[in-house]
């Protein structure tokens, strides 16, 4: 978690932009993995995340941490670069290609935030929270809000690692739970138009 955000250009936001690689790279970013470990805590087949780890590979976004020997083949552990993935700073020309890339983005991890809250059955030992809060505040206050929601993020991945983070396996016993986290204005600046 103590890995810097990294900037990146439209292309790779587009790599991530599939539900699939964006599910992958939170599990790539726990701790050094194959891509079988992954299939297997995903319920895939190995086969369909090959050209998926190739894909964020090439994007720069994961690397190859070692090699290893087993049973006659060479397994690939790979690790994702950054646990926070930030735009790149503005160039001109391609904002709108850029807001899509962003759009993407988001719009797949809410997606994925919503299928793992409606598939928790009803009646659970443990509901899932959710919650949404208005805030209105002056704009010389949005960073401050905003650096103290990263500061709480990188807080609770601090304390609450995932047990394989650390190099061994997680425990049977143990649950992943997800925290998704949006802190967008409720409507376009003025002066902008509606469409963002």
């Amino acid at each position: 978690m103590g890995a810097p955000p990294l900037r990146r250009n439209v292309a790779d936001l587009r790599a991530l932009a599939h539900p699939l690689r964006l599910r992958m790279m939170e599990l790539f970013a726990e701790s050094p993995k194959t891509t079988k470990q992954v299939a297997e805590l995903l319920g895939e087949p190995p086969t369909r995340l090959y050209h998926h780890v190739a894909a964020l590979e090439r994007a720069g976004l994961l690397a190859l941490k070692e090699t290893r020997p087993n049973r006659g083949t060479i397994e690939k552990w790979y690790t994702s670069v950054a646990q926070q993935i930030q735009d790149s700073p503005r160039r001109r020309g391609n904002d709108a290609v850029r807001r899509r890339a962003r759009r993407a983005v988001a719009a797949t991890a809410l997606e994925h935030a919503k299928q793992e809250i409606m598939a928790i059955p009803v009646g659970a030992k443990e509901p899932a929270f959710l919650t949404r809060l208005i805030i209105a505040l002056p704009p010389s206050k949005i960073s401050v809000v905003r650096k103290r929601l990263m500061r709480t993020v990188r807080e609770l991945g601090r304390d609450f690692q995932s047990a394989d983070a650390s190099g061994g396996a997680a425990p049977a016993k143990y649950e992943r739970w997800a925290l998704t986290l949006a802190f967008a204005p409720t409507k376009a600046p003025r002066g902008r138009g509606s469409r963002r």
